[in-house]
């Protein structure tokens, strides 16, 4: 009976009742929404990173991080002897030095890799218009793949000649004319301005390193939530090599992919506590307006505890109908936005792609968000009840008559 009379209770004035309805159900479809943008942004960040430069684990030869030493080196048979063909695994020679055009000379890391072996770990070959040449597909020699906005600071296009220099294992300098094959641009414009991408066998016999000799293997995992596990695994089985995930490669991912989610909890827990005041008011104009009517429910014999629980549901009924209808409307808007993105370039240009956050967003739907959405909300509208409930209790029933 008090479900009953509670649920009754909040459509005598429908057109209070809709007003709160619909300014929960505005800030919850914001915050929804908001929220599935923001994991959106900053997972889409993170997998950029890890599909063109970090892949999920890396190995490297202890020192070889600190100073890109071309002589912090270990063999790739040695690897591939105990991991076999069990993991999708890129190995590279990583060489710092000086590209140069006739026009300009710029410092990058010239990525030296097996091709085949590259792309099933890094996506830079997806990042190739068709009309900026390819991922080495063709067979010609002395091969090199840069970005866009190295081709800009060059001044150069496709099929141009270049020079790369670096220091050998003996600390020689040699000098590699290369002809840019393929021009790419991916989301990362950090990644872009010092990254291109030659073949291991261009580039191996003026290196004076021994056969076989690399940087840097690379291993993509089908799931990045195996990373910690298969880390542990491989480090045991190669001790005296530096085994890294991609999120201790890069902490600041890690860092913010956390503090997205303390971010979307604070703003859900702003919208709430905005509207929250909104349903007190409204709550307690309720109380005030039936002063007379609660106080002849007392007189007849309703518990002080009973009347209590029907303004607690009456807060709680509108505060979930309200919470439902704006996560419902929040979904709706989203769904068509998984596949096809929310394009933000028109806004931002390519400024937020100089720190490696693509203008190109794709929200993320996930069940742990709504269940703190549907927590937070549950929250609210318990706290939010309170309030006028206690204000209905201290109704004397013979006052509340006259």
């Amino acid at each position: 009976m008090l479900i009953k009379l509670s649920w009754k209770n909040i459509w005598r004035n429908k057109v209070r009742s809709g007003v709160i309805l619909g300014a929960i159900a505005i800030g919850l479809f914001s915050g929804t929404f908001l929220t599935s943008f923001l994991n959106g942004w900053m997972i889409g960040s993170v997998k950029s990173d890890i599909e063109t430069q970090l892949s999920h684990i890396q190995i490297h030869h202890a020192d070889f991080l600190a100073n890109y030493d071309i002589n912090a080196y270990f063999l790739r048979a040695e690897v591939e002897e105990k991991i076999g063909h069990s993991m999708q695994t890129a190995y590279r020679l990583n060489l710092t030095g000086m590209l140069s055009s006739p026009h300009n000379a710029v410092g990058i890391t010239a990525n030296a890799v097996w091709e085949e072996e590259e792309r099933l770990v890094t996506d830079i070959w997806k990042h190739i218009p068709d009309t900026l040449g390819t991922f080495f597909d063709d067979n010609s020699r002395n091969a090199i793949v840069i970005s866009r906005k190295i081709a800009e600071k060059l001044n150069i296009k496709l099929r141009t000649k270049v020079v790369f220099s670096f220091q050998d294992a003996s600390g020689e300098i040699q000098s590699i004319a290369f002809r840019v094959g393929g021009i790419y641009k991916t989301t990362n414009g950090m990644f872009n301005e010092g990254n291109v991408f030659i073949r291991y066998s261009d580039v191996f016999e003026s290196t004076g390193l021994p056969e076989g000799a690399v940087h840097t293997a690379a291993v993509r995992l089908p799931n990045m939530d195996d990373c910690s596990t298969v880390a542990l695994e491989l480090k045991s089985l190669f001790p005296d090599l530096d085994v890294q995930t991609w999120s201790e490669l890069n902490p600041s991912l890690l860092f913010m992919m956390g503090y997205t989610d303390y971010m979307a909890v604070i703003l859900l827990g702003i919208f709430l506590l905005a509207l929250s005041f909104g349903i007190i008011n409204t709550m307690m104009m309720a109380v005030l307006e039936r002063t007379r009517e609660l106080g002849m429910l007392g007189a007849i014999g309703m518990s002080k505890r009973k009347i209590f629980s029907m303004i607690m549901l009456e807060t709680i009924y509108l505060t979930f109908l309200g919470g439902i209808a704006g996560i419902v409307l929040g979904v709706v808007t989203i769904l068509p936005t998984l596949q096809s993105g929310i394009d933000l370039s028109f806004a931002i240009s390519d400024q937020f792609e100089d720190y490696g956050f693509s203008s190109m967003v794709y929200p993320v739907l996930d069940v742990k968000m709504f269940k703190q959405i549907v927590l937070l909300v549950f929250v609210a509208g318990i706290l939010s009840a309170i309030y006028p409930a206690r204000k209905a209790l201290k109704l004397k029933s013979l006052e509340a008559m006259k």
